[in-house]
């Protein structure tokens, strides 16, 4: 069945002579922000799309300063500790962090279709996404329960126990991008959206889960690959 058009957003004032006239939830959008900003009325004055991804990239950078004072922490414990045992990697840490990695590629995916105005194609990539990331988080679990069922706990040895805190800390902000994800879902399937807003609300997520999933690649890398 070929994939539907999203309804055209209701303007609240007539569209000025540059703007398209195309269908979706653009709604008319010429692809300038600042100026169409608060058509829906459901964005506050004065605030633009940009704000809130530079907030999101300052809010980012905390959370990058959190790893990287856990991976100083890591290092110099590493090459100050004679007990350093590292453990093998989880049967199934490879196999799962596919699943995460493969969530970006969908929620890429989930932004093209929204930029085509294909309703079908966002609210299909962008639940595949939500349920790799739940996915994901349910792996974890089930490595965390594995190595503690071969008798490697938070104590068990300082590779242990970073690999616990770094992942453990990771998943705890993952956690939050997956409840961004189903706010997303949300709007897309019940169509609760406007012309800016909903766009600004994909971008925004689609930011920090691709944030999430490189430093994902820099946890497995640093606790696995580079001794």
């Amino acid at each position: 069945m070929p994939a539907t058009l999203l309804p055209p957003a209701v303007e609240s004032k007539p569209k000025s002579s540059h703007g398209s006239s195309g269908g979706g939830f653009d709604g008319g959008w010429d692809g300038d922000d600042s100026q169409r900003w608060g058509d829906g009325g459901s964005q506050s004055a004065g605030t633009s799309p940009d704000s809130y991804r530079l907030a999101m990239w300052l809010g980012l950078a905390s959370i990058l300063m959190l790893f990287v004072a856990l991976s100083s922490a890591y290092l110099v414990r590493q090459g100050a500790s004679m007990d350093w045992r590292a453990i093998a990697i989880p049967s199934f840490l490879l196999p799962n962090s596919f699943l995460l990695l493969a969530s970006s590629a969908t929620l890429e995916l989930s932004r093209r279709a929204s930029k085509r105005g294909l309703s079908l194609g966002l609210r299909n990539w962008v639940s595949v996404t939500t349920l790799l990331g739940g996915a994901f988080l349910a792996g974890q679990i089930w490595i965390w329960r594995g190595l503690a069922a071969q008798g490697i706990y938070l104590s068990t040895n300082p590779h242990s126990s970073f690999f616990y805190l770094m992942t453990g800390a990771h998943g705890v902000h993952l956690m939050g991008g997956i409840i961004a994800l189903l706010v997303v879902s949300f709007k897309a399937w019940f169509q609760v959206y406007s012309s800016v807003s909903f766009r600004t609300l994909l971008d925004v997520t689609a930011i920090y889960w691709h944030f999430m999933g490189g430093l994902w690649v820099y946890l497995f890398i640093l606790l696995f690959v580079w001794r």
